[in-house]
């Protein structure tokens, strides 16, 4: 291992966060670097380059995940992120969430207001974590050097190849580090899941028609009830819904699964649910369990009933 990703990971292992930039910037080096093709003596890599995968990583955690980034005060990247959200769900006309890469075709039809978002975090980037980032003890561990006035970060050509290496390694310990530090300020499950996750494409939200099956074993006369109305539904408009919210449990689990139609599922979000709905949950699995015939989801539904999975989820996610 060269000395140079030894500096890399004395910064990692000494960093002191009170909200999550420093981590997203050297993930987003880090991403960056591994997307030069051909290396350079000097490798230039752009504020506004680190801004779009900073807006990406906190998009994705924000949106889908409901994470907390800070145990106060919003950050001021957050908030940005906050306004593009807003944009696009605006501009869809939907809250459902959907991943960055989708979203920026959204958000790529208004030009200016997307690079005036870029600018407003890169220029956040300037003026505190670029430099921040090489601190540890006091001292500044020179891992790039930084051209503040053009708002780039430059690396010299071993450097680029060295964390070309070791990449892979250097973004799970940051990826921890994330964990860590949101655990504190968050209770949401699968917190290390949705750190790694947050720049991931391949990540979707699984196709729910085969619980759509299920749940329509459980209705009485033919009839397809709204879980949250007890209006009688279409067929064609029926949406599978999670009761409390995907974004939390990051899982599909036939106890938090639901019918309903497809504009209430598309206004919920990450509404929080009533009591009265999570009694009315607890409810409908007992008697759902009765009628599945899947030996795998009676079995799913029957450790849910009986470890009280309804109520402690929807407690932690209250918190």
């Amino acid at each position: 291992m060269s000395e140079y990703i030894k500096l890399w990971l004395e910064i990692i292992e000494n960093m002191n966060n009170d909200n999550t930039y420093k981590l997203a910037w050297g993930r987003a080096l880090l991403e960056l670097i591994l997307e030069i093709e051909h290396v350079k003596d000097d490798n230039i890599i752009s504020f506004n380059d680190i801004a779009k995968k900073m807006l990406k990583y906190y998009w994705n955690q924000i949106y889908f995940f409901n994470l907390k980034q800070s145990p106060a005060k919003v950050p001021v990247i957050v908030q940005e992120t906050e306004k593009c959200i807003h944009f696009v769900s605006q501009k869809k006309d939907s809250n459902i969430p959907i991943w960055f890469d989708q979203a920026e075709i959204y958000l790529k039809q208004d030009q200016s207001f997307y690079q005036k978002e870029i600018k407003k975090i890169a220029t956040k980037l300037t003026y505190d974590v670029s430099w921040r980032f090489k601190i540890v003890k006091g001292d500044s561990l020179e891992i790039y050097n930084l051209d503040i006035p053009n708002r780039e970060v430059h690396f010299t050509k071993s450097d680029v190849y060295d964390l070309k290496e070791y990449a892979f390694v250097l973004s799970q310990l940051l990826n921890y580090r994330w964990a860590q530090l949101l655990e504190k300020f968050n209770n949401s499950p699968k917190i290390a899941s949705k750190v790694k996750g947050i720049s991931d494409e391949k990540i979707r939200r699984h196709n729910l028609r085969k619980y759509r099956d299920i749940l329509l074993e459980q209705m009485e006369d033919e009839k397809i009830i709204d879980f949250y109305t007890d209006d009688i539904l279409d067929f064609n408009d029926i949406s599978v819904d999670h009761v409390i919210p995907w974004s939390f449990m990051y899982s599909d689990d036939i106890w938090n699964l639901v019918l309903t139609s497809k504009s209430i599922n598309s206004k919920k979000s990450n509404a929080v649910p009533s009591e009265q709905i999570i009694k009315k949950l607890e409810s409908r699995n007992i008697k759902l369990l009765k009628v599945v015939k899947e030996e795998k989801y009676k079995k799913e539904l029957q450790i849910a009933i009986d470890n009280d999975y309804v109520r402690k989820f929807y407690l932690s996610f209250k918190l």
